[in-house]
Order: structure tokens, then sequence, then C-alpha cells
């Protein structure tokens, strides 16, 4: 009997040891972790062409525009950092739009978005620069954390942009994580001071199929996937560790509230990725925000359908010219 007794308590202690060091680091993974999403990766497959709405486009100036891409570096890892630089026509211009792209994607996603710059006449207002966050196009492989460090990339490229092109207002144009990365990047303390030290400002958010609360639309994936409550709640535990504590603080009731911008947001009723009921309790009583609804449009697809596109264009038009 005591054999019994110690070969399951033998068995118990292995399962738990497991538990710690195997599975729950493979959950924490699954939320940080991804494959780079480069250029080839994309071009080469016809079906992520039709995806990314790109067509035969591969640049800016296929879409019209001068521009120019630019190395950087980000401000706390010293990973190396690339993006496209697209000078306004007026050349008097320090205010420039971020267009940052979501996970699992890049810079040629957000790309054809140079459509409404150049439909809207937003050139004459603005500056642009569509960066390639970590992990993404032709930037260093890394951990991105649900947006977490993609903040830290925005604020690199205001950084850079400041420096190189004497810009020190800007609108952040975020799509899906990219849109969380956006809204962490004006509410962070370390990053909001980072920003102020560096005499830059953020005047508005435009927030797109926008991640909305990383854990609860990350727990209702994982109930997708069958992961039990218990191994979800350590992993998360895990995650949270990752992100310094402040995990409970990535969600758009905490951040829109805190930076207190103008935030146009852009979302369909479609969309099972970023769903629309989380979006929608999150920023709900929050007066700064304006919330724009397509519906049955799918992640990330609005400004693809063509019942959609002037609508699209033209709340984004509104939005970056009002006072």
């Amino acid at each position: 009997m005591k054999k019994i007794i110690r070969a399951l308590f033998i068995i118990i202690v292995l399962v738990v040891v497991a538990f710690y060091f195997l599975v729950v680091p493979y959950f924490v993974d699954m939320i940080t972790e991804y494959e780079p999403y480069t250029f080839e990766y994309v071009l080469e497959k016809p079906e992520m062409i039709e995806d990314y709405a790109i067509a035969d486009n591969r640049n800016p100036e296929d879409y019209g525009f001068k521009f120019e891409e630019v190395d950087y570096k980000a401000i706390y890892d010293d990973l190396n950092l690339n993006g496209w630089w697209v000078p306004s026509s007026d050349p008097s211009n320090r205010s420039t739009l971020i267009i940052s792209h979501g996970r699992t994607s890049n810079r040629l996603k957000t790309m054809k978005y140079l459509q409404v710059v150049k439909d809207y006449g937003l050139d004459s207002l603005y500056n642009v620069f569509i960066p390639d966050h970590r992990n993404s196009g032709k930037s260093e492989p890394a951990s991105t954390a649900l947006g977490y460090e993609f903040a830290e990339d925005i604020v690199a490229a205001m950084t850079m942009l400041k420096n190189r092109e004497g810009q020190r207002e800007f609108v952040l144009w975020g799509f899906s994580m990219g849109a969380m990365a956006s809204a962490v990047a004006v509410s962070r303390p370390d990053l909001v001071q980072y920003v102020s030290n560096e005499n830059m400002q953020v005047e508005k958010l435009i927030l797109a199929s926008p991640l909305s609360n990383v854990k609860e639309t990350s727990w209702i994936a994982a109930q997708d996937m069958g992961i039990p409550k218990p191994v979800f709640e350590q992993a998360w535990n895990g995650f949270d560790k990752k992100v310094d504590g402040w995990s409970q603080n990535m969600k758009f009731s905490y951040l829109l509230k805190e930076s207190k911008l103008p935030t146009l947001v852009l979302y369909g009723t479609g969309d099972a990725t970023t769903p629309h009921d989380v979006l929608e309790a999150e920023i709900e009583g929050l007066y700064n925000v304006y919330p724009i609804m397509f519906a049955d449009a799918d992640h990330v697809q609005i400004y693809t359908l063509p019942q959609y596109k002037e609508r699209y264009g033209s709340k984004v038009s509104e939005f970056l010219r009002m006072p």
C-alpha cells in the first residue's frame, strides 16, 4: 500500500511540475508569440495578397506617393525596425499619421489606406508613416504581447520622426492589435512620460476593428480552443508578468478614459476576431469616443467592401479635419 501511495504521490508531483513548466508556458507562448509575417511570406501566397487587398501594389509609389524606406531602433530593447515615410504635399506640415498593422500582419496590409489619404486630400494636412512593428515585415523578430511592445514601437517611430523630420504632433491610426497598441502608447505611464520628455504630442486616435479588451478577447478564443478556465488563468498570470503586471489595464474602458483623446472607432458586427459586443461594452459612456458601426463587416475588412468604402473614407476624413 505504501508503495502505491508513494507512486501516486510521485505521479501527482510530476503532473503538477509538467503543468507549471510545460503546459502553462506553452499557452503563454500562444498569447505572445507567432511566426513573423515577412514581405516574402505574404507575397508568395495569392490568397494573402487577396486578403490584404493590395492587388499589384507593393509600396506607396503604387498609390501615387513619393516615399522613403527608413531604418530605426526600438526605444528600450534596441531592436531593428523599418517603415515607409510618405511626406505631405505641404512641406511645412509637422503632423504625421502613423498607420499601425495588427498581429500576424505587416505594413503591406495597411498601405492600402493611402488610397483614403489620396482620395480625401489628407496628404495636404499630414505626413504619413507606415511601420513594420516588431516581428513583422522587414523589422526584427520579437515577442509582441498583444500590443504591449507594439506600443513601444509606435513611440520609437514618433521619436525617430521627431529627430529625423522635425515631427512633434501625431495621429495614431491602428488596426486590430495595432489599435490596442495605439491606445496603450498614449496611456502607459512610462510611454506617456517618454513622449512628454521628448516634447511630442498625440492629438487623436483612429482605432479600426480594434482589440478592445485583451483578456476578455483571449478568453473567448481560449474557449473556442477548448482550453479549461484554470489553465487559461494560470497562463494569463504568466502573460501578466511579461507585461509588467499591466494586463488588467489593457482594455479601452481604462485606456481611452485615461487618455481622453478624441477617438474614432470603426468596427463591424460580423467581426469574430475582435467581437463587437466586447468593444461596445468597453466604450460605453466614453464621451471622447466616436463609434461608427458597419453591419456584418468582418475583421479589418470594412474598407475593402464596396458598399462601405465611401462611408469609411469620409468618416476618417471628417474626423481628421475636425478641430
